[in-house]
C-alpha cells in the first residue's frame, strides 16, 4: 500500500496553489482533522505557519527592495 502512495504522490504535479487543496494527502488531513475534533489545534498550527511565512515574504522583499536601491546608486 505504501508504494502505491508514493507512486500517486509521485504522479501528482507540484503543488499549485489552486490545486493544493484538491492534493489526496490534504483531503486526507481534513478528514484526519474532522474525525478526531482536532479543529482548535489545527486552527492554531495553521495560524502560526501563516506568520511564518508572512514574516519570510516580508523580509525577502525588504531585502530585494534594498538590493534595487543599492544597485541604481552604483550605477
Amino acid at each position: 500500500m505504501a508504494t502505491n502512495e508514493t507512486a500517486a504522490a509521485a504522479a501528482e504535479p507540484k503543488a499549485n496553489i489552486r490545486t493544493f487543496r484538491s492534493s489526496a494527502e490534504v483531503e486526507n488531513l481534513y478528514r484526519f482533522v474532522s474525525e478526531n475534533n482536532l479543529r482548535r489545534e489545527a486552527h492554531m498550527i495553521i495560524e502560526k505557519v501563516h506568520k511564518f511565512l508572512v514574516a519570510k515574504e516580508k523580509a525577502a522583499k525588504k531585502a530585494a527592495k534594498r538590493g534595487r536601491k543599492k544597485k541604481k546608486t552604483l550605477q
